[in-house]
């Protein structure tokens, strides 16, 4: 039963790769041009851009991760003139920077603090709220303590982890990233963070 759990975990494993690695072309690239009216041809291509083995197996992941990310709306075909775009929803460059800021991870917890506070506070629009909500969960998700609705804090030096964040979720600019010797009252931060006391 256990091995049967570490081959689905590895199959999940290989599946969010795959998929990772096909939003970030999009993303790099903007959209991505393809001959033909059918997602075969945009797995083709991906394949043939991304230097992977052109093969069965490779085609029918790609053309399957496709069609998954195509349902969920995170990508979106388009036909003119028997020539196809594939580009990202924003939805579907939401659900990326998710994908990526699962990658950035904060100073660890435990190492030796220097005495300073590491605030983030951040003023973003309404129109940008499901890029707000996801930003903040992400704060929280690597470790920050939620002081305020828009105010986060951390004991470690944080600052291009958490910019790179922000930018991943085109944010950045309403982001502030503050240092400070003290916070009062400071009980439940420091319970958060106990070797702070």
């Amino acid at each position: 039963m256990v091995g049967e759990e570490k081959i689905e975990k590895n199959k999940k494993f290989a599946r969010d790769e795959r998929t990772l690695e096909i939003l970030e072309a999009i993303a790099k690239l903007g959209f991505i041009l393809f001959l033909g009216v059918a997602a075969p041809n945009a797995a083709g291509h991906i394949i043939k851009l991304l230097g992977w083995v052109p093969d069965y197996r490779n085609r029918y992941s790609t053309e399957k991760a496709l069609k998954s990310l195509e349902n969920k709306k995170f990508i979106r075909f388009w036909i003119k003139n028997s020539t196809g775009k594939l580009e990202l929803t924003n939805e579907g460059k939401i659900y990326f920077a998710g994908l990526k800021a699962k990658s950035v991870k904060l100073p660890l917890r435990g190492k030796k603090w220097d005495g300073l506070w590491k605030i983030v506070t951040f003023d973003i629009p309404e129109k940008f709220k499901m890029n707000r909500r996801r930003f903040s969960a992400v704060l929280g998700i690597a470790g920050m303590y939620n002081m305020e609705r828009s105010v986060f804090v951390y004991p470690h030096e944080c600052k291009e982890e958490i910019f790179k964040i922000a930018e991943l979720y085109l944010v950045h600019k309403y982001v502030r990233y503050i240092v400070a010797r003290s916070i009062e009252p400071d009980f439940k931060i420091k319970n958060h963070f106990p070797y702070t006391k």
